[in-house]
């Protein structure tokens, strides 16, 4: 079963906006690194149920390893 992750942006002034839902972890990976390429904004993917959540990477010119995987193949 494949796990649902919502994907928030967070501003640099600390407020977040709710961007998208996806499902499973290469579509959260993949979405990651598609709006990282459009944003200096840092967004983090979340796992409502288990309560997990973690970062992508702020902007287009850091790394984000899942999210390189993910582009990668």
């Amino acid at each position: 079963m494949q796990r649902n992750f919502d994907i928030f942006e967070k501003f640099p002034d600390g407020s977040t906006t709710w961007r998208t839902c996806v499902s499973g972890q290469f579509e959260t990976d993949r979405k990651l690194a598609e709006l990282a390429e459009h944003s200096e904004n840092e967004f983090v993917a979340v796992d409502i149920q288990a309560g997990n959540r973690f970062p992508a990477n702020a902007g287009p010119r850091k790394s984000y390893p899942l999210a390189k995987k993910a582009a990668a193949g």
